[in-house]
């Protein structure tokens, strides 16, 4: 059995220390990749290729039963409707995604 702590959130001057910092930072455009190998595989396949921008970050999470080690960093994506395929509208869509699953537009 692991002595590390079970769903725990690092962020901080901690995470720093142990070579984890943020990629994005919020106002950011990014992409959701289309494939990531090993990557978490909760990310919904209707947010694959398309853009948001980065509007919260959030730390790493250690969750050894379902993932190899640390969480990249977890971040909240906005996208437009219309970026997902619906008309034109003022509202957005939340996505809380990890960084693997991302890259700068």
């Amino acid at each position: 059995m692991s002595s590390e702590p079970k769903n725990t959130t690092w962020s901080g001057p901690g995470a720093r220390k142990e070579g984890l910092e943020h990629r994005f930072k919020t106002g950011e455009r990014v992409r959701v990749r289309m494939s990531s190998t090993g990557a978490n595989p909760r990310t919904p396949t209707y947010l694959l290729g398309k853009t948001g921008v980065i509007a919260e970050l959030h730390g790493a999470t250690y969750a050894p039963h379902d993932h190899r080690g640390v969480y990249p960093y977890l971040y909240t994506v906005a996208f437009d409707v219309s970026e997902i395929g619906g008309k034109a509208s003022k509202d957005k869509i939340l996505a809380d995604l990890t960084e693997e699953w991302l890259e700068s537009v």
